[in-house]
């Protein structure tokens, strides 16, 4: 028998019990589908997850005031300053780092002459707007001469927009005042929220910010919250190549604890990598996709074991079919391929029906994924490695738990086999 001819008759054995195949089909179904919807929403979210860290600014990291207390039983007092700013960008000082922005953050009553609201106030180096994904709806940043000179001028989000003058496009020229402090605008940031930045400490969202020049906000507005030790809220850095980040983390650091004369003590402020928080998303999307494809498994090797005793009632059944193909000259290989294509057949069928079922997975996973990042290019899609792996899962499955039934089929004895009843 050729394997066109195997193929039609498993086929036509196949149809003859629709419902019995289907059942028997359910767990490769099941698990196929779950492996094939699994990669493909771990893709989507995978994607997601980078993109939002890519948006913080590639080849950045963040310097804080805080101590890990739990690191030594000395006590150490944080410090960080914009001095140490200064310390860093010293020629020589930190090779690998491009340049680096201040901040302070702090909220503040914002009012335009009526209602009084509460939003957050950033106060940060103009360069702060050359990191990350910043976007401007209308009007200007400030300028390094507005930084040196503490002018009063701020860029609002566009959410402080609409709350304080009904749109973006009039606020630009308007004045506004800050804990009392008058204030002209100068732009509107339309800078959508990042949610990777939660993960940084960093909640607020672009939208409800207020951004000064860094002086104005240290010694006009938040003078009273800042000591000689620490006046920042942080120092973002920015690299000269992303791949040589740890090299920068390294001389920042060394310059860090000569400015503040650490020997022996650990840090009295801690760095954050972006990109080190990224990996280890990664890490838990990879447990969760792990974490399905053992769902997926425990349903395939279900399913496996439905194919293996459908497959030898099928044996049972066709035992005198058996005994006459023997008696018309049929070897026992010939047996064995009939069963063993049968079992693939199933396979292959469950497969297929599997991976219609995970692309459906996979439309459920563009919901999730839409409502976690609010971006329609962020989707679950199914990919050839998906369909290639599902593929080969079934074609494994059909060939092992096919193999015994196929090999039982081939031993029997013909005489006894037409025998039977």
């Amino acid at each position: 028998m050729n394997l066109f001819e195997a193929f039609r008759v498993a086929w036509a054995a196949m149809m003859t019990h629709k419902l019995r195949a289907l059942l028997t089909m359910l767990g490769i179904i099941i698990g196929v589908g779950a492996v094939v919807g699994m990669l493909a929403i771990g893709d989507g979210y995978s994607q997601y997850i980078n993109r939002e860290f890519n948006r913080l600014g590639v080849g950045t990291f963040y310097i804080n005031p805080s101590v890990d207390s739990s690191e030594s039983d000395d006590p150490l007092a944080p410090r960080l300053t914009s001095d140490d700013a200064g310390a860093i960008m010293r020629p020589g000082a930190a090779p690998a780092v491009e340049f680096v922005t201040v901040e302070i953050g702090r909220n503040g009553v914002i009012s335009s002459g009526g209602e009084r609201y509460r939003f957050g106030v950033t106060g940060a180096t103009p360069n702060y707007f050359l990191i990350g994904d910043k976007s401007l709806g209308d009007g200007r940043y400030y300028s390094d001469d507005e930084e040196r000179s503490g002018a009063r001028v701020a860029v609002i989000g566009d959410g402080v927009a609409e709350t304080l003058f009904g749109d973006i496009y009039t606020a630009v020229g308007r004045r506004i005042t800050i804990n009392g402090v008058t204030f002209n605008v100068i732009g509107v940031s339309t800078t959508p929220q990042n949610q990777a930045a939660g993960a940084l400490g960093q909640f607020s969202d672009p939208g409800e910010q207020v951004y000064i020049p860094y002086q104005t906000a240290r010694n006009r507005l938040f003078r009273n919250s800042v000591t000689s030790q620490v006046d920042v809220s942080a120092i973002t850095v920015k690299v000269r190549d992303p791949e040589a980040i740890d090299e920068a983390i390294r001389q920042v650091t060394a310059v860090l604890r000569a400015e503040h004369r650490l020997t022996y003590q650990n840090n009295d402020f801690s760095i954050t990598n972006p990109s080190q928080l990224a990996s280890q998303f990664e890490v838990v999307t990879v447990g969760f996709s792990a974490f399905l494809g053992t769902i997926g498994g425990i349903s395939l090797l279900v399913g496996g074991i439905g194919i293996m005793n459908i497959m030898l009632v099928s044996v049972a059944q066709r035992t005198r079919e058996i005994g006459l193909r023997k008696a018309v000259g049929a070897r026992r290989r010939d047996i064995m391929l009939q069963f063993l294509i049968e079992a693939l057949v199933l396979c292959l069928a469950g497969g297929i029906l599997g991976i219609g079922l995970g692309y459906l997975f996979s439309l459920g996973g563009n919901v999730l994924l839409y409502s976690l990042s609010q971006d329609p290019d962020v989707r679950a899609s199914v990919s050839l490695f998906s369909v290639t792996l599902a593929t080969s899962i079934s074609v494994g499955i059909g060939l092992f738990f096919g193999l015994f039934p196929a090999i039982r089929a081939a031993r029997l004895d013909p005489i006894r086999a037409l025998r039977n009843e």
